[in-house]
């Protein structure tokens, strides 16, 4: 799992869909102010889905290295309590996710095609030994008349 792990705080001023966290947590998650992150509380049971909620983040440098201030209405939807700890990551846009598959994909294909081509390659000269054998050794090459 990308991203890093925060404390959970209550918000001062509660804003339901906000986060802040200090400035510095930002540039390593490779988001702006303003944009979306994924807050998921980690399970304790190793098959069960860990709660998730999408919210805008802000940076607030009042805010301590390691905490995450979010509203009591998100800490809820967690089911979560102030004091444990979440794992924070940058939300992929779906058009960004998209590009992303699509990428993978054309190069699974052309991997894919480049090995189908060496392999008819193969089959093909295969083929070709067994149906046209090599000219005999005493037999004279004849070269096209001009």
């Amino acid at each position: 799992m990308e991203g890093m792990e925060l404390i959970i705080q209550t918000r001062a001023f509660p804003s339901h869909g906000r986060a802040r966290v200090h400035e510095s947590v930002l540039p390593f998650l490779g988001v702006k102010e303003g944009e979306a992150i994924e807050v998921k509380k980690l399970p304790f049971i190793e098959n069960e889905k860990p709660k998730q909620i999408t919210v805008s983040i802000y940076a607030d440098a009042m805010v301590e290295k390691g905490v995450i201030r979010i509203s009591p209405e998100d800490i809820a939807k967690l089911a979560a309590k102030e004091g444990e700890a979440v794992n924070v990551q940058r939300k992929v846009p779906i058009t960004e996710a998209i590009g992303i598959k699509a990428g993978k994909t054309g190069k699974a294909v052309k991997e894919g095609a480049t090995h189908m081509g060496e392999s008819i390659e193969k089959g093909a000269k295969d083929v070709g030994a067994k149906i046209m054998p090599g000219k005999e050794k005493d037999e004279p090459e004849t070269k096209p008349e001009e």
